[in-house]
């Protein structure tokens, strides 16, 4: 489960110096991170405050703007997404040169 890795991983812990803070045996916190098995929400609380973080839920609307885009990038090869970030770069790139040199003179 990435929220319990990232959150392990962000407080600097070891899978067992997680399971220690919370009592629970290395091997369980590595199934929950491997996805084998998922921890119930208040487990979940329960090991982010073992790693000295706190576990927020929100609310908001659902949006499905980017899904087309989404479904989009899906079907592109590895190799072709690359391309595409690569080309975006130097737009990008382009475009904060163009800036610096506006502000500038």
């Amino acid at each position: 489960m990435l929220p319990l890795r990232e959150a392990r991983r962000r407080a600097g812990l070891t899978q067992a110096e997680v399971g220690r803070r919370d009592g629970k045996p290395q091997s369980v916190i590595s199934r929950w991170e491997r996805g084998e098995v998922e921890p119930s929400l208040q487990t979940l609380r329960e090991l982010a405050r073992a790693c000295g973080l706190e576990l927020t839920l929100g609310l908001a609307n659902y949006d499905d703007s980017y899904d087309a885009y989404i479904r989009e990038y899906l079907r592109l090869s590895p190799a072709e997404r690359v391309d595409r970030a690569v080309g975006r770069a130097q737009v990008y790139r382009a475009m904060r040169s163009r800036l610096e040199s506006a502000r500038r003179g």
